[in-house]
Order: C-alpha cells, then structure tokens, then sequence
C-alpha cells in the first residue's frame, strides 16, 4: 500500500522527534523507519500508531477502551493474526474491518482471500495487539503448549514414567538379581563386580576417547576463531532476518530482571530485527508487577501463562513459540549473559550449513564461579560439558543433549519436532535427543553466556536432582522402541545415545555400592572375600576413574587459563559422589 506523505515528516510535524535526530537516525538506516525508530526506543509506541495512521489515511483507535467483539476470534486463526499483525475487528453487509499496526498489500491480499470480502484497516498499536492476541489465546495457547507433541509424537512424551514391557523388564530384572544374590552369594557378588567392572572399564575408555575428540575440536575451533571474527563482521545489518528470544522467568527479583534488560539490550543485533518475549506465569504477580514497573524496551513483551499442569518451563516456552516471529529463536535464562556477538555468530554458522542443522548450542559457565569450592567444581564440570564433550559428540556424530539455556534454534524445525516436551523436566536434553531422532542435527556455538551457579549445597543438589531425574525420563522415552531408536540414530548414535544419557544415572547409582565393596573387601570386613584377580580389577576402575576426572580437570583449566582452581581440582574426583547422593 502506498502511502504518499514519509513518517519520518509526519512524526516531525507530531513534535515526536526533532528534525535533526531523525536525519541522523535515517543516515545509517534502511528499511522501515517508523518501527526501528520504535524499537530504538527514540519514538514512542502511541504517537507512531497515529503518524502511521496519518500517513494511510485511516483511524486510530484504543484497542483496551473499544476491543472487538469476543466472537471475532478465531483460535485455529492466531497463526495468522501473529505472522500479518492484525485482528477482526468489525464487520458490517459488506465489508471486514481488521484492526492492525500498519497496513499492507501482503495483508490485504490474504485477507481479501481468507475472509472472501473487501477489507479495511483500522490501526492500533503494537503493544495492544500483543496484548489483546495473549489474552484471548491463552486457553488455546496452553492447550497447545501441553499437547502439540502428544498429538504428533505419542511415543515421544514423558507424561507416562515407564510403559507395559518396560515395567516387565525391570521387575524381571530386580527379581533376577535377588535371586542370584540370595540362591549364589559368592558366585552372585562375584558376577555383579564383573558386570560393573566391565561397565565401568567401557566408561572410562568412552571417556578418554571423548577426550581425545574433544582436544581435537577445541583446537579446530581456535584455528577458525579469526574466520568466524571475519564473517561476523562483514555481515550485512539489513540482511540479518528477525531473531526471537526466548526468556522464561518465575519469582524473580526485580534485580535480576533488571540486569536481564540489560543484557539483552547489549545484544549486538538490530533492535527492529529482535523478538523478545519476557514469559512469566499469570499468577506470578509479584514478577510481572516488577518486571512493567522497569518499562521494558519495545523490543520485549510480556507473555503471561495462565496457570495450569504441568507448571513446567518447556509449558510456558511453548506458549510463547506460537507467538514467536523469527526465523531463529533462542532461549536464555533471566539471569543468563550471553556474549554481545553470539546471535550474530549463530546466523553465520546456519547460513554457512545444511537445513538440516537445527540447533547451534553455545557453551555455558558462570560468572560467580570462584564464590566457593562447590561453585569452582561445578564450573569445572560445565566447562569439561561444553569445552569437551559436546564438541567431541559433535565429531562422532553422536546426538548432542542440549543445554538448559542458550540453545539456538531454527524455528521452522523447532515447531517441526514438535516443540518442547512439557512433561519432562529436562526438556533440553530430551529435544537435543529428539532432533537427531527426526533427522535433525546439533552443533556447538563457539560463544558463552555467564550465569550464576548455585551457591549452596542445597541448591546445587536441588538442581541436580532434577537434572538426573530429566536424563532417567529422556532415556525411558526413547528406549520404549529401541529397535526404531537404532534405526533412527544409527548404530553410532544408539550406543552414544546409551552412554551420554542413560549410563550417568546408573553410573551415580552404582558408584558408592562398587566403592563400598570394593574398599571393605580390600580391608576384609566384607563377608564375601574377593578373588586377588578381582582386587586388581575394582582398583583398575577405581583408579582409573579417578584419574579420568582429574585429567579432564586439568584440560578445561589449561583451555580457560585459570590459576585459582587448586583446591577445586584436587577435590574434583570426589565432587561426583555428590551426584550420588
């Protein structure tokens, strides 16, 4: 639609803006003036509806003083009302009537075609619509949000714990055990120290190969760290395609909002081309009230997710996804921050690789790291996750568990897959999983956001009791057809699939009873004695273990040039007992 007056002039002649600041602002822009003057915060949201409305000869209006009738929305539409920005607003014999933030030939020629009648505007502001589109979607949004998946992907949801056969095998197999125990003591401990040693030997030669791989990955990304510096710079702002951002937050403190604001404002990336959705419970009045009491940028917007079950994250993300309007989206934490340069780093790494890449995941650590020892061994642990073995599943491709935050994601595939699983309470893992399991694949970002860790060993187990709960429902799910798994991942896949999510829980599980035995056998305090030949075996994996941990230790301190890490790292074996308990 062609508009013959610029709305540059009209918000001049409004006393918006003053004529100087808009020439500057015009000298390095190009595109759509009147909404990145917006999105820069340099007009406000009001006054550029009414200069919009000038400029197309057509009426503004308070979408909260005169909304339209409740009948108007249509719930199967609302894909339709984000991507054009519109709503129905009155209808007459003749004619429909859409309330919009700014008119177009794209929208009227859809309309026109969807509606089967002649269309005319009406204009409202962007922060309105958004509004008014949340309100009214969100029995429908929630719906959806708990059971896009299920109705794709059954087999794939964590809302059961095991199903029929699983139950049946695992009863087959404690009774199994307790039998060999019970009828064959000596034979029995004997033949389960094997297993285990076996077990544990495997681990260990698993690991020092991810090791290796991880070494070499870390030393090919140094080597293309010039390039990627190149190839950020020389992109083009007006190409960059929008970007959504991702941010779920529950019982925050207004400080940790605020640096929040902070952080995504430093993001460097055309404030017009970002799409950030602030999600919050709608029962979480103390968050919400805070967070508008900060009057957050153009670029955000409140998302409030009415309350029903599960009360989960992955729920209240995909709420938001189906108002999400990029071409890329990417998950944050509210206390996450992500290097100024990383959106731009993910468009270039998508632009140069197959469709098929689905998810780029940057490397986390935390910025309160040395605060004590528990934080200092956990932000080894983080550093060996994401400096090492990601990368070295990368290599081996092998499928990548994500990260809880900064995950980069192509939206087309991320609504492919099905979203997020709301029942599962590690939904990254589980959607790394699930994109290899549909034809997907995952890389590593080299860029990192700073969090803040747990600080209290009641937090840290809090947490990490959830994370283990996650990898156990992540591993259930996908095992319930491990011949179509097989299938699907390949052989490689299968097997690392078998290692990097189902092998840690029985792993934390295992370790204190193998030790324990192992230790009271050695001290003949045990009533079954061990063979000398088993001694050596236990104490192999033992040390070996331990040897394990501490090589990786040194190898992400070496990366990261740390030097204030010396008690961490001669503790760091035995930080892993924690995850057994």
């Amino acid at each position: 639609m062609e508009a013959t007056l610029r709305i540059g002039d009209i918000l001049v002649e409004h006393g918006a803006m003053e004529r100087a600041h808009l020439e500057q602002f015009a000298r390095h822009f190009h595109g759509r003036i009147g909404h990145a003057l917006r999105m820069h915060g340099l007009v406000d949201g009001r006054k550029l509806s009414r200069a919009v409305a000038q400029q197309h000869g057509l009426k503004p209006i308070d979408l909260n003083q005169n909304p339209p009738p409740d009948y108007f929305f249509s719930p199967r539409d609302l894909e339709h009302y984000i991507g054009y920005q519109f709503i129905p607003y009155a209808r007459d014999i003749r004619s429909l009537t859409l309330a919009t933030i700014e008119p177009s030939d794209a929208l009227r020629a859809f309309a026109e075609n969807h509606y089967a009648c002649a269309i005319s505007f009406v204009i409202i502001t962007p922060r309105e619509l958004s509004e008014y589109l949340g309100t009214r979607a969100a029995t429908t949004a929630t719906r959806t949000a708990r059971l896009s998946l299920r109705r794709r992907y059954r087999h794939l949801v964590a809302d059961r714990i095991m199903v029929g056969h699983q139950l049946r095998g695992l009863a087959l197999l404690i009774f199994a055990l307790a039998a060999l125990v019970y009828f064959a003591p000596h034979a029995g401990w004997h033949a389960l120290l094997i297993t285990c040693n076996c077990f544990y030997t495997v681990n260990l030669l698993i690991k020092l190969e991810f090791y290796r791989q991880g070494s070499l990955a870390q030393r090919e990304q140094e080597s293309a760290e010039r390039r990627m510096q190149k190839e950020v710079a020389a992109l083009d702002d007006a190409t960059l395609p929008i970007y959504s951002i991702l941010v779920p937050m529950y019982r925050e403190r207004a400080a940790v909002m605020k640096r929040l604001i902070g952080n995504l404002n430093a993001l460097d990336y055309p404030k017009e081309k970002l799409d950030i959705k602030l999600i919050c419970e709608a029962d979480d009045a103390p968050t919400i009230d805070a967070l508008k009491a900060l009057r957050p940028p153009e670029t955000m917007e409140i998302i409030a997710v009415p309350p029903s079950t599960p009360r989960t994250k992955p729920k209240a993300c995909n709420v938001a996804l189906q108002h999400v309007r990029g071409d890329y989206t990417v998950i944050f934490d509210a206390e996450d921050a992500p290097a100024p340069d990383q959106l731009k780093r993910a468009i270039v790494m998508f632009r140069k690789s197959s469709p098929k890449l689905a998810c780029l995941q940057a490397s986390l650590n935390y910025y309160n790291r040395e605060e004590n020892t528990l934080t200092e061994m956990f932000s080894i642990e983080y550093s060996a996750l994401f400096r090492l073995l990601l990368p070295a599943l990368q290599r081996m491709g092998l499928p990548i568990p994500l990260g809880g935050t900064s995950n980069h994601l192509r939206t087309a595939a991320l609504r492919d897959v099905g979203g997020w699983d709301a029942f599962n309470v590690t939904e990254d893992a589980d959607l790394g999983v699930r994109l290899a399991y549909l034809g997907y694949t995952t890389q590593t970002l080299p860029s990192i956001t700073l969090e803040e860790s747990p600080i209290t060993y009641r937090a840290w187990m809090k947490q990490r009791t959830r994370w283990i709960k996650g990898y156990i429902q992540t591993w259930l799910v996908f095992t319930r057809d491990t011949k179509e798994l097989k299938r699907r991942l390949g052989t490689t896949g299968y097997y690392g699939f078998q290692f990097f999510i189902g092998a840690p829980a029985l792993t934390f599980l295992l370790a204190p009873v193998f030790w324990a035995v192992f230790i009271l056998s050695m001290l003949g305090a045990f009533h079954t004695a061990l063979s000398p030949w088993m001694q050596v075996l236990c104490a192999f994996s033992f040390v070996g273990g331990t040897l394990t941990h501490w090589l990786f230790a040194r190898k992400v301190i070496e990366i990261e040039g740390r030097t204030r890490l010396g008690r961490a790292f001669w503790l760091y074996p035995f930080y892993w007992l924690l995850h057994s308990i």
